[in-house]
């Protein structure tokens, strides 16, 4: 937790830095008004401590702005000249406790902890009643995450299709879970399904069904998930991995809400919502001919876009406290936090699998930690990368570029079935250069042949 300080005298921040050491919270100090709510409006405060009497802005403004920004946020009032008037003042006002200075550690420590331990408390109670609700719990207070937060009520209101957009990991399910949600279908089903773990053939069955005898297997008739989630929610994970056979298919069902299962002649109607999420760029993807236009436009009628985690930093304290609580709980340890060096160190990692490495990560802490607090020393290998702020912008587009390479020229080989002349002509590449880069990018063996089998004609260098 982050417990920000405002005082303008440099003694009295001094005593309270001494008496915050070694607590598990992060104490940050503003020598003024003015840098407190500075401080306060980047986010992730959970209590704030501040002195009556400043020069710029007061400690009655900083409280006033607190608790209009964020009533739920706890406000302890410090002052070297108390009144009884100004202590009724202060408490009508909002503030949730009050001190006189000089303040004793015990004192500090004993007012403060109460106030923290109100902030889980709060916390503790939202998380069961989430559970009880059933509702998808989106954690952070960035204001990149508030602003795509506060999108969402209007966003839900239609049955208009949304496009998710964000880097792998960033909780694009979660999303587009919390949308229906708040949509007019809520009691409906919400119906996920992963289009690039299937095959052309297992997506199109998979997502409106099969007659018996369509195939080789199919003994019954199979209602597809499209079925499954009629009046309700169907998300489609992974668009941009869609192939462009069933591209096609995708854009006649969202055009007119009408499929056929696999064998069947019978058109049948779907009221069902389509949300869709990518970590690719599509539009980058239609450029290059590997993502139909009309597709792309028909999907992307309401853009949502999440941040990665590297983009809300001020989270990630919040997130990892939110993970630890979990998994002591899960794995019965009595682990209660991380050191303040841990967590700036957290914060300084740039978590290139967002919020799931996150998670990952604070699993493994806790499962294997002796100790109720996790140190730095702990944390072998986060923050060992490059900060985002510090990444090279080279290794950067290197990355993002190869990572491009590598899906345009599996798709030509995919289009072209294996064949590397024809290959080369779709992307518009010398064929001796399409050859060097697929084998660059492990996408045709020694021999010429492609490595996962799926381009079974021969691959010609010459």
């Amino acid at each position: 937790m982050n417990v920000l300080i405002a005082d303008d005298d440099a003694q009295t921040r001094l005593l309270l830095e001494l008496y915050c050491r070694g607590e598990q919270f992060t104490a940050l100090f503003a020598e003024s008004g003015t840098a407190a709510l500075e401080r306060f409006s980047v986010g992730d405060i959970d209590v704030v401590v501040t002195d009556v009497l400043m020069p710029d802005v007061s400690g009655e403004r900083v409280l006033a702005h607190v608790k209009g920004k964020s009533p739920e946020t706890p406000v302890l009032i410090m002052t070297a000249q108390p009144t009884v008037d100004d202590a009724v003042r202060f408490l009508k006002a909002g503030a949730d406790d009050y001190v006189t200075k000089p303040i004793g550690h015990e004192v500090f420590q004993h007012r403060l902890r109460a106030l923290l331990e109100r902030v889980e408390l709060q916390r503790e109670l939202q998380r069961l009643r989430a559970q009880q609700s059933g509702e998808t719990q989106i954690i952070g207070n960035a204001p990149a995450l508030q602003s795509l937060l506060r999108r969402l009520p209007m966003t839900a209101q239609t049955d208009a299709t949304v496009l998710i957009t964000g880097e792998s990991g960033t909780g694009k399910e979660l999303i587009a879970r919390r949308i229906h949600e708040l949509s007019r279908r809520k009691n409906s089903k919400f119906v996920a399904v992963n289009c690039g773990a299937l095959s052309d053939t297992l997506l199109e069955s998979e997502l409106f069904g099969y007659k018996r005898g369509a195939f080789t297997d199919a003994y019954r008739d199979t209602p597809g998930l499209a079925e499954e989630a009629e009046g309700g929610t169907l998300f489609l994970d992974e668009i941009g991995e869609v192939s462009p056979a069933v591209q096609v298919k995708l854009l006649r069902f969202l055009q007119s809400k009408e499929f056929k299962a696999l064998g069947s002649p019978k058109l049948v109607h779907a009221d069902v919502r389509i949300v869709a999420a990518t970590n690719r760029d599509l539009r980058a993807m239609v450029d290059t001919g590997t993502f139909r236009e009309d597709l792309y436009y028909r999907l992307n009628i309401v853009p949502v876009h999440v941040p990665a985690l590297r983009e809300r930093r001020a989270d990630i304290p919040i997130l990892a406290s939110h993970f630890v609580n979990h998994f002591r709980r899960i794995y019965d340890k009595d682990v209660r936090g991380f050191s303040p060096n841990a967590l700036a160190q957290l914060q300084a990692y740039s978590w290139p699998g967002n919020v799931r490495e996150l998670e990952n990560r604070v699993q493994q802490l806790v499962v294997l930690s002796s100790d109720q607090v996790i140190q730095s020393t702990d944390l072998s290998g986060v923050g060992e990368a490059p900060a985002a702020a510090e990444m090279s912008f080279r290794d950067e587009k290197k990355r993002l570029v190869s990572e491009f390479e590598r899906d345009f020229l599996r798709r030509a080989l995919q289009r072209a079935e294996g064949n590397m002349s024809a290959a080369a002509r779709i992307a518009g590449i010398d064929r001796k250069n399409f050859w060097v880069l697929a084998r660059r990018h492990g996408l045709i063996a020694q021999r010429g042949h492609a490595v996962d089998g799926h381009w079974p004609r021969r691959a010609d260098p010459q």
